[in-house]
Order: structure tokens, then C-alpha cells, then sequence
């Protein structure tokens, strides 16, 4: 149905930018002013306060029955329909996408498909009891995944990373078929009587009988990520719903668009320009001045994705460290931009290899496309 209100397949006719198809409807019998009646998800506050206490409402969702105009309810279902044929293009690329680069993978190339499987709700075999559990939303906080995603590969050695997205609630293939085995295996040990009240126990449970290879992740361990995280002051990047691809090229730096790109991907360039390709740092301006003065006496490997300050011609330039080698590092570096103020040079980045003396200063990370150190 949504088909027919484009002219083609493309980006621009489904996003409605299309001067020839923006404006074209569903073919509809003419409807009227008659009053229908339709059932439909409703949210509406409900008073849970007892006669005395204090007033305690809470937001439902209930079901009901909603009377409304023929005419308005055809309004409503054509603009619906507008919405939905940009995601049904989505979910068509995406997956074409996703095909494309597994079959086009190289022996250098690792591809990892991941989904988040909904929480279990654990129980005990001899008792009627059960206990919910499952991973907190902050876990998944893309902030701090976008961070992570722009620094913590290029320290274990990958040169450029893709991250790909999915619409929700469709089908993502092998990750989905796991974790709905993995569920049933569970409950069928609960039924033999083993318990499996909280996440360890599940993982100490399958690891003996399932042949998935599994790993155990501690809420202590997330909880030390996360307060490492809180050193680094993170910003929130708009628009993270609308972005169906995140890359990160250069060491903390992320690029993003709408939906996912490869076609110059057999050349290993990731980065091309298509579908508005944006470009972001991660960590709010304002702190680079609490940023220390941190010069390590050598400069090695795990540095790669920090940011530093190279001396040259005697001038200071910011720049994040790509490689580093024993007696060299590869530095992408800003150009000036007046009195003490830097940017990120385009089209062609400034990218060379310095003597780790040149190297006074190593602060966070900092953001925005022009900024004082």
C-alpha cells in the first residue's frame, strides 16, 4: 500500500522529499462526516489514592473505544501512512545493507550481530515464585555506546568501525533465534527442577548445557564502566533515534547518518559522503580547560584514540593519536583557525607521523568544531 504512494524505491520518495510523489495519497472511497467508532491504545491517569491519603495517580495504558469523524479518521490514517512508508524503506536498506556487507566481508574484516534480548523473568522449581530481571535501559545509554564505539577498538588495534542499526521490533536473524533457545533451555531446567533466580544462575546453568559459548558480565563490572564514564564529560548527540549508522575512522571521532552506506566500502572507505554523512565529538567544550597536564614518559599503544597537543614550528596544534610505533606516532591533527582557535581540516585530513618528544600535552577529549586550549 505504501508502495503506491511513491514514485521509486528511493530515499527521497520515501522521506517525502520528492517534489513529484511528497503529496500523493492512498486512493480512498470519499468519506464523510459520519461518526464511526474504532478501538485503540489509550494513556489516561487513574487516582490510586484511598479516601484521607494524599492523591496518587499513575499513568496507564488501557484500550478503549474512541468515537471520531469518518473524514478525521482518514486524515489520521493517510498521514500514518506517510510515516510508515519511510520505515518500511528503512527496514528494506538496513537489511540490504546488512547483506551486502557480509557478503563482501575480507579477511581483515570482523562482523558482529548483536541484538538486546528482553529480560527473563527467573523462577524457583518447588515454590510458586518468581524474580524479573534483566539489564537496566543506562546500560544501553548510546551516549556513552557512542563514546565507547569512537575510542575503545582503535586501543585494541581495529582501524575503522561500523555500527549498524535495525528497525526495532523487526526480526534481526541468528541473535533472536539464541536468545529465544537460550529462554526455552532455561525453563525447561526449572522444570527439572534447577533454579534460576538471577542472571548468574542462568549463565552458570546454560554454560553446562547449551552449546552457545556464553559470558557472564557482573552488574559490578557494568557499574565500573559506567562511573569510569562519569569522568568523561559526555554530551548527548540529537537525533540518535533517526541515525541508523555510526562510524568512527579516526580515534574519537563519530560520524552518523540516517541510514547505512557501502558503496565504497570494497576500497576500504567507509566514511563517503552519501545521505548527509554528520560528523561529532563526544565531550562537552566547556571542561577542556580542567583537562592535566598528563605527558607520559613513553607514549605507547593503548594511547591510540587520546587526544594530544603536537609542538610544531613552535606552535601548539590538538590533534588524537591514530598509531603508535616505537619511535614515531601518527597524529591526525586541527589547522588554526586565528589566535589560539583550531578546526578540523575537509575534505583532506592532516595526518603524519611525529617523534614522541614533540608531545607536551595529552587532556580528555574535547568537542565542537572550534575551540580554545
Amino acid at each position: 500500500m505504501s508502495d503506491s504512494t511513491v514514485c521509486n524505491t528511493s530515499k527521497l520518495c520515501a522521506y517525502g522529499e520528492c517534489v513529484d510523489c511528497k503529496q500523493t495519497t492512498y486512493p480512498l472511497t470519499k468519506s464523510t462526516n459520519t461518526v464511526v467508532t474504532l478501538t485503540q491504545w489509550c494513556q489516561e491517569k487513574v487516582d490510586y489514592s484511598k479516601p484521607g491519603e494524599e492523591t496518587r495517580m499513575s499513568t496507564i495504558t488501557v484500550k478503549k473505544d474512541v468515537p471520531t469523524q469518518e473524514d478525521e479518521l482518514v486524515a489520521q490514517f493517510l498521514d500514518r501512512l506517510f510515516k510508515f512508508r519511510r520505515h518500511i524503506f528503512n527496514i528494506r536498506w538496513q537489511y540490504n545493507a546488512y547483506r551486502n556487507l557480509r557478503e563482501n566481508l575480507t579477511a581483515k574484516d570482523c562482523l558482529i550481530h548483536i541484538d538486546f534480548s528482553e529480560n527473563y523473568t527467573g523462577t524457583y522449581s518447588n515454590e510458586i515464585q518468581s524474580v524479573h530481571f534483566g539489564g537496566s535501559h543506562q546500560q544501553y545509554n548510546n551516549r556513552k555506546n557512542f563514546y565507547m564505539i569512537s575510542t575503545a577498538p582503535h586501543q585494541m588495534g581495529f582501524s575503522k568501525i561500523t555500527w549498524n542499526f535495525f528497525k526495532s521490533s523487526n526480526g534481526k536473524g541468528a541473535p533472536d533465534g539464541v536468545g529465544g533457545a537460550l529462554k526455552r533451555t532455561a525453563d525447561t531446567l526449572v522444570r527439572q527442577g534447577k533454579d534460576i533466580p538471577d542472571a548468574k544462575s542462568f549463565y552458570q546453568q546454560l554454560k553446562e548445557s547449551s552449546k552457545v559459548k556464553l559470558f557472564y558480565v557482573s552488574e559490578e563490572e557494568v557499574e565500573k564502566m559506567d562511573e569510569s564514564l562519569h569522568q568523561v564529560p559526555l554530551f548527548t548527540v540529537k537525533g540518535t533515534m533517526k541515525m541508523h549508522q555510526v562510524l568512527s575512522i579516526s580515534p574519537g571521532i563519530l560520524k552518523y547518518r540516517d541510514i547505512s552506506c557501502f558503496c565504497q566500502a570494497a576500497e576500504g572507505v567507509f566514511d563517503c559522503s552519501c545521505h548527509s554523512l554528520q560528523e561529532v565529538s563526544l565531550v562537552a567544550t566547556e571542561h577542556a580547560e580542567k583537562a592535566l597536564d598528563v605527558r607520559p614518559g613513553v607514549i605507547k599503544h593503548h594511547h591510540s584514540g587520546q587526544w594530544c597537543v603536537v609542538r610544531y614550528d613552535d606552535q601548539p596544534y590538538p590533534g588524537i593519536i591514530l598509531e603508535v610505533e616505537e619511535h614515531n606516532v601518527k597524529v591526525k591533527c586541527m589547522h588554526r583557525n586565528g589566535i589560539n582557535r583550531f578546526f578540523w581540516p575537509s575534505p583532506r585530513e592532516d595526518v603524519n607521523w611525529y617523534h614522541p618528544s614533540l608531545f607536551y600535552f595529552l587532556p580528555l577529549l574535547i568537542s565542537g568544531y572550534s575551540f580554545p586550549v
